[in-house]
């Protein structure tokens, strides 16, 4: 499967890439016909050698010709190689990426990110064979630390593939893919062609010397294979490292505040460090493999050109060939081995790009499309939004991917109208913010459904349908490292600086004026130059910028100041004024819950009490009361 989708995009950029190989293959004659011109010079600078035809040096008018040829187009074939090859490995790095970026943010659900574990596909074993493997390991107790080094993997590994992770796939991974179906493939050619037309000269000059040479091929061929199996395991574990390091500094540096409060600094950096170790340690395994590989290789050439100089000058003091063919022989003689060693070298890093590229389609899923099982169709639809009257939640239950036999949300029905206000209650793991991922098609339910007031399931409509119908402001929202109006325009990218100007008032947003360039201020990476409460008002007024049928303010007043739960009560207001919109708060401020016309108490996962806060409060023995003992 790798293999054919790698094909699919070499014909891509086939153009370039035969246009190269052909120049590889001109660059290879070029350096094959450099042998045979040293012998021809070499014969005719020897004494009595020159004629009516050589000049003034002794050279032939002919051979200078033929030097020059070589010499001029070996250096434009070279230059049309590299230049073709590179431009179209570049071409194939940058359409990679681009398949990886659109499969993450369009094809992959959040669970995805969640629960996806880096070892799973790319370890040298797969599942089905860690019962064999234990059993193996009771045997050999020189597994056994083998297998911590993996649980230790894991554990780092076990919320899912990072961005850490994820970088270091499109930066390194992607760039030894793209090198793989060119550069690679290139030098596989060339050095099949120059032990193809090296032996085709040797044969040619001496069959009888040819054996004594030929004989050192299938040493180098042994050696290559063993080393080919070797550098292929090490090459997988060395780029699983690599990318748990990522990963592992990618999250300390997101969380470098916590970090720094518990002191831990020192053993981060020691940590890390021991994860480079690794990697340096696995990266001197391939070097040493590759250092005999080449060391082996120089011996066994040089034995066999001693001994090709040996048997060459027997015969030319014998009159069966002259000093230059045999000076061409020895140096065909080299140029077999490096085209010998070439070609195993070749295969050895083509198979290091297939690590890389299990990796990368691994990533893109299967010919790009998601692997979510049972997804539903998207139906193509001419929804009128404004016409949507309420979303229902009819008897939902829902389960994360990676605990199926725990539910987080079980029977769930809640009716959300425009102009209503609904609040949800409960203790923290009851299931409040997975409704809110619910509505905003984070995720999807495993049963019952979510139903439009036309009928029609939420779930088939396309993300631009859902985004006009539900917006999300969670507790903590995030920012973007631009402008504060690009940050707000973000739901609404069309929206004016008018309309802007005006959602941010309603979302109290004042404090914005104050600020250096105004709209124009830079938030800073995840919105850190500014106050939770600062981000929060901006995250409301992004969601009001794009109108929707449904808000849910999901603990947004947790780090709001007076004037912030302002913008909460103003959206209530609005939420109130025709057509309005549904609002649903997931709040456990008691202001806030004053502001409802229903409030729903959760409890693992269940509704456990419906009613409206005058309700609710005034009896003691209720659920909110129980949660909320303030109110008694």
């Amino acid at each position: 499967m790798v293999e054919k989708r790698l094909r699919q995009e070499a014909m891509k950029e086939i153009r370039p890439i035969v246009l190269g190989s052909m120049a590889m293959i001109a660059s290879t004659l070029a350096n094959q016909a450099v042998p045979r011109l040293l012998g021809k010079l070499l014969d005719q600078k020897s004494p009595g050698a020159a004629d009516a035809t050589c000049s003034s040096g002794g050279i032939s008018q002919a051979t200078l010709k033929y030097l020059a040829v070589v010499v001029l187009g070996g250096g434009a074939a070279s230059f049309l190689r590299t230049t073709t090859l590179s431009s179209a490995e570049d071409s194939i790095a940058s359409s990679l990426r681009n398949q990886v970026f659109r499969s993450l943010l369009i094809t992959r659900d959040l669970e995805w990110f969640q629960t996806e574990n880096i070892r799973d596909e790319n370890g040298s074993e797969d599942s089905s064979k860690e019962g064999e493997k234990d059993a193996k390991s009771k045997q050999k107790p020189e597994k056994i630390e083998e297998q911590h080094s993996d649980a230790k993997h894991n554990l780092i590994v076990a919320s899912g593939m990072t961005p850490g992770a994820i970088g270091a796939i499109l930066n390194e991974d992607v760039t030894k893919v793209a090198h793989t179906v060119t550069g690679n493939i290139a030098n596989l050619i060339r050095s099949t062609c120059s032990c193809v037309f090296g032996t085709y000269n040797m044969l040619r000059l001496n069959p009888s010397l040819f054996g004594i040479s030929f004989g050192i091929v299938p040493l180098i061929g042994t050696a290559a294979i063993v080393l080919r199996k070797f550098i292929k395991k090490i090459a997988a574990k060395q780029r699983e490292t690599a990318t748990l390091a990522a990963a592992f500094a990618e999250e300390k540096l997101t969380h470098i505040a916590m970090v720094k409060m518990s002191n831990r600094e020192l053993d981060e950096v020691e940590q890390f460090s021991e994860l480079q170790k690794e990697a340096m340690q696995l990266g001197r395994s391939v070097s040493l493999a590759n250092g005999a590989f080449m060391g082996f290789i120089f011996a066994a050439s040089s034995g066999a050109l001693f001994m090709v100089f040996d048997a060459g000058g027997k015969a030319v003091a014998a009159g069966r060939m002259t000093a230059g063919d045999l000076t061409s022989f020895a140096t065909y003689t080299f140029l077999l081995g490096l085209g010998t060693s070439g070609i195993f070298k070749a295969l050895s890093e083509i198979s290091q790009g297939m690590v890389s590229a299990e990796r990368v389609y691994r990533l893109i899923g299967p010919d790009g499309a998601s692997t979510e099982e049972g997804k539903l169709e998207v139906l193509p639809t001419n929804l009128d939004v404004a016409s949507i009257d309420s979303i229902s939640m009819n008897n939902v239950e829902f389960a994360y991917k990676s605990n199926l036999n725990t539910k987080i949300l079980n029977g769930i029905s809640i009716n959300l109208e425009r102009g209503k206000v609904v609040c949800i209650v409960g203790k923290n793991g009851s299931g409040k913010s997975t409704i809110a991922s619910l509505l905003a098609a984070l995720y999807r339910p495993q049963a019952g459904n979510i139903i439009l007031s036309d009928g029609t399931n939420y779930n088939t409509l396309d993300r631009q349908q859902q985004k006009q119908l539900v917006q999300v402001v969670p507790q903590s929202p995030a920012l973007f490292n631009t402008t504060i109006a690009e940050n707000v325009k973000y739901s609404n990218p069309s929206a004016s600086i008018e309309e802007v100007q005006k959602t941010m008032k309603l979302a109290n947003c004042e404090f914005v004026s104050n600020l250096e360039g105004g709209l124009n201020y830079c938030a800073g990476p995840n919105g850190d130059k500014l106050s939770g409460g600062q981000r929060q008002r901006l995250s409301i007024a992004r969601a009001l910028l794009s109108d929707p049928c449904i808000l849910v303010l999901d603990e947004a007043t947790s780090a709001l100041d007076s004037e912030g739960e302002g913008a909460v009560a103003d959206a209530v207001e609005a939420c109130r004024t025709k057509p309005g919109r549904a609002l649903l708060l997931i709040t456990h401020r008691l202001k806030t819950l004053q502001l409802s016309d229903e409030v729903i108490v959760l409890k693992d996962g269940s509704i456990v009490e419906k009613g409206s806060f005058k309700e609710l409060s005034n009896n003691k023995e209720s659920e909110l009361c129980a949660l909320m003992p303030d109110l008694i």
